[in-house]
């Protein structure tokens, strides 16, 4: 899974790269210059996410299924999930921001989990009312160790990593992508998704407040 959040930024960063190529041929266009924004006149976001729903690809790990009590279905392709997550986001330019989110949640086992990142946010597309961003950053993983069900074998998420009664992981690279739709000039309706492609991706949506009023 981290090769493939590898790849994403090597995407991501190529995205950029091409964008910042077209920036120097179309000067007249601001909506492609990089030049950072003065920190007074930089907009601030808060954002509150119910989390959320977790989709297994393959379905959930054939000993565990039994033990997600929010299954949608006996392989557990969908499960449940109890809990939230918030966000503080910064613009830096007219096309990256920057956010730091945390969440706390009870995972498909229904035990105690949550994650803390940090990381950068391509505006990739804005449409209207309707704006895609893609991003990535460090994240740290952290849940309730599942070494309490007989069933539980280590996989490579989280491997043997067990501190007091938790299990956790830091990955480098840690990947984003979500939809806005405005409902009006403070407030946006916000979903995400975490890819973490073939072993589970996480879905999450709630709102985004605008926390200044500059640049309307």
């Amino acid at each position: 899974m981290q090769t493939k959040l590898i790849a994403l930024c090597v995407l991501l960063t190529s995205l950029a790269t091409a964008q910042t190529s077209i920036s120097t041929n179309k000067t007249s266009n601001n909506d492609f210059t990089f030049e950072t924004k003065p920190s007074s006149k930089r907009d601030k976001y808060f954002s509150i996410q119910y989390m959320g729903l977790t989709f297994h690809p393959g379905g959930g790990a054939v000993r565990m299924v039994k033990n997600y009590p929010l299954k949608f279905d006996e392989k557990a392709y969908l499960v449940l999930n109890i809990g939230a997550s918030a966000a503080f986001d910064v613009d830096i330019s007219k096309k990256f921001f920057l956010r730091a989110s945390a969440a706390a949640f009870m995972d498909c086992a229904y035990l105690k989990s949550g994650f803390l990142h940090i990381g950068f946010r391509w505006k990739a597309l804005t449409m209207g009312k309707h704006s895609i961003n893609m991003g990535v950053g460090p994240t740290f993983a952290f849940r309730e160790d599942w070494h309490r069900f007989d069933e539980y074998r280590d996989t490579d998420f989280y491997g043997d990593r067990v501190y007091k009664g938790w299990q956790y992981r830091f990955f480098p690279v840690g990947g984003e992508i979500e939809y806005l739709f405005k409902i009006n000039k403070n407030l946006e309706f916000q979903y995400s998704l975490i890819p973490g492609y073939p072993a589970v991706m996480t879905s999450k949506f709630g709102f985004r407040w605008k926390l200044n009023n500059k640049n309307q």
